[in-house]
């Protein structure tokens, strides 16, 4: 494999413009307009890697968008939100798939399937027989797409994960509560462990969602130079940002983090 560099295993999670602030999910509705589409953050960042996600379809004119991604992992879920609760969503999970295995049989660059926040999933009802059957219908389409889904640190004391892993081809997980990075690497670990050694996909924020706050420069620098030990000592296969709809935002944190691409993102893995 060519020598690959920071830039090269940097993913963005992709977004609708202002689909946070649209929807004042999350705290949204405090963070200001954004004019940042995902073909922007791509230039800006001059990262090519991304999960077509948050308020984007799964189609033909999302991938026009976004002419310079040259890998995109589709992301979808396997519930939604009905009366104020979750109830599973199997028909658009199953949907969401096969458009992506369509599109993939035509666009070379889609590489991935993805289910977020799957715990979410499991307690709107979703069993491993609807799991098992999503794959089967991945199985036999003209195009396959490894699955992938997301775990959260803070949940991996579930019982009912590791009954899961096994159906996933990948794992990403993200630092949902922004002071808990000195305990993210063992939190890879194990989730690494509890899948049998797959792939993970570390997430962070330039939002500290548990804590409901701006991150501060100094826990954004903090939370990078974790994330590229990380990536260095493979241990996991890519650094993603969360997410596009965010990154131009007048924040200390994504300064830091546009500081930190500049400066390292051309460094070679490997490099002694």
């Amino acid at each position: 494999m060519a020598t690959q560099t920071i830039r090269d295993r940097f993913w963005l999670w992709g977004m609708k413009v202002n689909v946070l602030q649209e929807t004042a999910c999350c705290g949204g509705e405090k963070f200001g307009r954004s004019t940042m589409t995902v073909e922007d953050a791509i230039r800006r960042t001059g990262a090519t890697n991304v999960i077509v996600a948050g308020g984007l379809p799964i189609n033909e004119e999302t991938l026009a968008s976004i002419p310079s991604a040259k890998r995109i992992i589709c992301k979808w879920a396997a519930h939604q939100y009905i009366g104020g609760a979750n109830a599973v969503d199997y028909s658009g999970a199953s949907s969401a798939l096969a458009g992506g295995n369509r599109l993939a049989a035509t666009d070379s660059r889609i590489e991935g399937f993805h289910l977020d926040d799957f715990t979410e999933s499991l307690d709107a009802g979703l069993k491993r027989e609807d799991v098992a059957r999503l794959m089967f219908e991945n199985a036999v389409a003209t195009r396959r797409l490894p699955l992938s889904v997301t775990i959260y640190p803070y949940l991996l004391d579930r019982p009912d994960i590791p009954a899961f892993l096994p159906y996933f081809d990948m794992c990403l997980t993200a630092l949902w509560h922004a002071d808990r990075i000195e305990s993210f690497p063992a939190d890879i670990a194990r989730l690494s462990e509890m899948s049998g050694g797959k792939p993970v996909l570390l997430c962070l924020y330039s939002y500290d969602f548990g804590g409901q706050r701006l991150l501060p420069g100094s826990l954004m620098r903090r939370h990078l130079e974790v994330a590229v030990q990380l990536l260095c000592e493979g241990r996991v296969m890519g650094i993603c940002i969360c997410g596009t709809c965010m990154m131009d935002l007048d924040w200390e944190s994504n300064h830091v983090l546009y500081q930190w691409l500049e400066r390292e993102g051309d460094y070679k893995l490997g490099q002694a």
